[in-house]
């Protein structure tokens, strides 16, 4: 499958506002931004999903992860300023700041104790994390046989 310019046009601007705090736009808001028919959209979101360039939900061609962040809120919030971004896991979390080239407070709660995490990115290095452990389940090829659930 090959994505056109237009696919990674809307993927560029999936990603702008999510990053700067806004909600996942549906096919009927990119449809309007990019001149395009709703069902255009949909097809292009869908294209995307296939080429794992983001995530929709099961059964819909809504947003739900444009990696490394969620289109809703999770337990791995990461606030730049006061800009709150959520990630779908740990791993995630680290990778929000890196993408911005932003420095982060992160709030993440423990998969099994619920524990409350907090983490900074300062210039480019992880502070706060001396006691933390990211565990992978898996390895990546096998990411995306249910992405939710890594």
């Amino acid at each position: 499958m090959t994505l056109t310019d237009n696919d990674w046009d809307i993927r560029l601007f999936i990603y702008e506002t999510l990053a700067d705090g806004g909600r996942a736009p549906d096919a009927e808001t990119l449809a309007l931004q990019f001149g395009i028919s709703t069902s255009a959209a949909r097809n292009a979101l869908q294209r995307l999903h296939d080429a794992h360039a983001l995530v929709l939900r099961p059964g819909s061609s809504d947003i739900l992860m444009a990696n490394p962040l969620s289109a809703l809120p999770t337990d791995y919030r990461v606030l730049l300023g006061d800009t709150a971004l959520y990630a779908n896991c740990a791993w995630d979390a680290l990778g929000i700041p890196a993408m911005l080239g932003a420095d982060a407070r992160i709030e993440a709660r423990h998969s099994l104790t619920g524990a409350r995490l907090e983490l900074a990115v300062v210039g480019g290095g992880l502070s706060g994390c001396s006691e933390y452990l990211v565990h992978f389940a898996m390895p990546f090829r096998q990411w995306y046989d249910d992405i939710v659930d890594t």
